[in-house]
């Protein structure tokens, strides 16, 4: 059973009472405790862990809220769905030639699917988005190349704690875009390791010269949102790799 019992957080949150980190930490490990001990009995699991994730992930997402966020509204732009000959031609060329890209003709504005995003659009950068513990390569040695299609082998811990960091997204998405979190599916969420390269030759998952310039919501009609999660610190973990947004010149 878990030593935080989600009925009775529940109730104290339900009381005004709030989750700090330490707390949230130990109800994490508490989780993973219950999912280790039902796998080895071979048993179900208690509704009591489901229940206690998502005062996790809550908890999570206030914490987030406290710390620095440094922000920039930018212009949506989407590809120019302009029905002019030379305007398709210059569309089209993008899917023949990755190179062409940088060309792709735009306009302002966004399509959303269903009209479930937001029309406004934005950057935000959070510095610590995630804190060493939640990101240590040694507690959690998976996270350097996790995809939900292959766990047989990647311990319980990693794997909530990953679901955790996706979650934390979601809600910080919701947040700030005003969405129904019901809304914020990831349609893609995994971690590896970037290598750069100096030519583009392939997909977007591939590593050094096998990365290619793309744009995800070109080609996914309900991909609006991206985040990206450094696990491992510049100038410690490795050097080089500055990470820059491609922004135009002022006009």
């Amino acid at each position: 059973a878990l030593q935080l019992d989600s009925k009775t957080v529940s109730s104290l949150l339900e009381s005004g009472l709030e989750m700090n980190e330490a707390t949230t930490n130990a109800a994490f490990w508490n989780v993973v405790k219950a999912v280790d001990l039902a796998e080895e009995k071979d048993s179900p699991l208690s509704a009591d862990v489901p229940r206690m994730l998502h005062h996790i992930f809550d908890a999570d997402l206030q914490h987030l809220l406290t710390r620095e966020k440094i922000t920039k509204n930018v212009t949506c732009m989407q590809p120019d769905e302009s029905q002019g000959v030379g305007v398709a031609a210059r569309r089209m060329n993008y899917i023949f030639d990755d190179s062409s890209h940088k060309d792709l003709p735009l306009a302002e504005g966004r399509k959303c699917e269903g009209g479930s995003c937001c029309d406004v659009c934005s950057r935000n950068i959070f510095p610590t988005f995630a804190t060493d513990a939640e990101s240590n390569l040694e507690t959690f040695p998976h996270l350097t190349s996790l995809s939900f299609n292959e766990l047989e082998f990647v311990p319980a811990s990693t794997i909530i704690q990953f679901v955790r960091l996706v979650e934390r997204v979601r809600r910080t998405i919701s947040y700030e875009y005003g969405l129904p979190l019901s809304s914020i599916l990831p349609l893609q969420a995994y971690s590896r390791k970037y290598v750069a390269g100096t030519t583009q030759k392939g997909g977007g998952g591939g590593e050094g010269d096998f990365v290619t310039l793309h744009t995800d919501e070109s080609t996914h009609s309900g991909y609006h949102y991206s985040c990206v999660l450094y696990l491992s610190t510049q100038g410690v973990d490795f050097e080089g790799g500055d990470f820059v947004f491609n922004d135009p010149a002022p006009k």
